[in-house]
C-alpha cells in the first residue's frame, strides 16, 4: 500500500465513534447528519482499504484493524492539538508550556525544587502540575494529556518508555492520624490491625496491590477497604482525623508529620514495610518541546543523585 496521510478530520470522527459507541450519538457531539458521518468513516476506511467498525443493532464495535489503528489516531490528534496549543502559548508565553504528571510524594518532597530551578534557567516557561497515582499518570501519559510522568516503577507498554529509574528506594508504611487509639504503640504486628478501618486506593492500583501482597506473605487476609479513593488528598484527610489506617510512603507522611491532631504518623510494624523506586516516563513517540526537554534535563539531573 502507498504511504498516504491520514486526515485530521476523519481521525477525529473515528475518534467520536468509538467514543460514543454508535453513528448516531457520534454524529450529534459532532453537530453533523448520520449519513454525513458515515461517508467521513468510509473515505477513512476506503483509503486504509480494511473495515474498521462492526455495525450491529445497537451500535458499533472496533475490528481487530480499528482496534490497532486506535491509539496512532488519538496520539496523531493529540499531537495536533498540542501543537496549536504550544503556538497559542508561546504568542503569550515565549517560553512554552509543559505539562508534568506525578505522584503526590514526589510533588510533596522534590517535584517544586526541580521547578524552581527550571523556571530560574528559562523564566518564560509555564509548567502546569498533575497529581495522580501511577496508573492514572502512564494512562494520561500515554493519551498525550501531559508530557512527562514521574511514578513509581511499573511495566511500560506499548506507547510509554521509561526515561530513567532512580536506584533511590521509597517505602510504604501503615499510617494513620495522632489521635487513632493504635497511635504511638510500638508492639504491633499486621496482625493486630485484623478489622481496622482503612482508607486506600481502589483495587488494581500499585499502592493497594501492594498492601494485598504484604498480607497475603504473612498468610493473613487482606484489609478491605472502608473508604476507597483515587484521590490522596481525600485519603489523607481521612487518616488524618484518627479513624481509619492507610498506605503511603515515607516521603508523604514526612511532609504531613508536623503536631496536633491533623497529623499522620507512621505505625510501628516489624513486617508492614515495602520499597518501590521512582521512575520518569515519555511517550514513545511524538516530539518533546523545548521546555520539556529542559524539565526532563533536570529531573534526570536530579534522580541520578536519589
Amino acid at each position: 500500500m502507498p504511504s498516504m496521510l491520514l486526515n485530521l478530520r476523519e481521525l477525529h470522527a473515528f475518534e467520536a465513534v468509538i467514543d460514543a459507541g454508535s453513528l448516531s450519538k457520534a454524529a450529534e457531539s459532532l453537530h453533523i447528519t448520520q449519513p454525513a458521518l458515515s461517508r467521513i468513516i468510509r473515505r477513512l476506511e476506503e483509503q486504509l482499504g480494511v473495515v474498521l467498525f462492526e455495525r450491529h443493532p445497537y451500535g458499533v464495535a472496533l475490528t481487530e484493524f480499528g482496534r490497532r489503528l486506535e491509539p496512532h489516531a488519538r496520539l496523531m490528534l493529540s499531537e495536533s492539538s498540542r501543537a496549536v496549543q504550544e503556538v497559542d502559548a508561546m504568542r503569550d508565553r515565549p517560553g512554552g508550556v509543559v505539562r508534568f504528571g506525578a505522584v503526590v510524594s514526589a510533588l510533596a518532597s522534590f517535584v517544586p525544587g526541580v521547578v524552581e530551578r527550571l523556571l530560574a534557567r528559562l523564566p518564560g516557561v509555564q509548567v502546569v502540575l498533575v497529581e495522580g497515582l501511577s496508573e492514572d499518570l502512564l494512562q494520561q501519559l500515554a493519551r498525550g494529556e501531559i508530557d512527562l510522568a514521574l511514578a513509581f516503577a511499573v511495566p511500560t507498554s506499548d506507547d510509554i518508555t521509561t526515561v530513567s529509574q532512580s536506584e533511590w528506594q521509597e517505602g510504604c508504611h501503615v499510617v494513620t492520624g495522632a489521635t487513632h487509639r493504635l497511635c504511638g504503640r510500638r508492639d504491633l504486628r499486621l496482625e493486630d490491625l485484623l478489622g481496622e478501618a482503612w482508607a486506600l486506593a481502589p483495587r488494581g492500583t500499585q499502592p493497594r496491590d501492594e498492601l494485598k501482597q504484604l498480607y497475603l506473605e504473612h498468610h493473613l487476609p487482606p484489609p478491605q477497604a472502608a473508604v476507597e479513593s483515587r484521590s490522596m488528598a481525600a485519603l489523607r484527610q481521612l487518616v488524618a482525623g484518627g479513624s481509619f489506617l492507610g498506605w503511603m510512603p515515607r516521603q508523604l507522611v514526612s511532609s504531613l508529620s508536623g503536631t496536633g491532631d491533623g497529623a499522620i504518623r507512621i505505625l510501628h510494624l516489624e513486617d508492614a514495610r515495602s520499597v518501590r523506586r521512582f521512575a520518569l516516563y515519555r511517550r514513545r513517540e511524538g516530539t518533546l518541546t523545548p521546555a520539556t526537554r529542559a524539565l526532563l534535563d533536570e529531573l534526570l539531573a536530579y534522580i541520578r543523585t536519589l
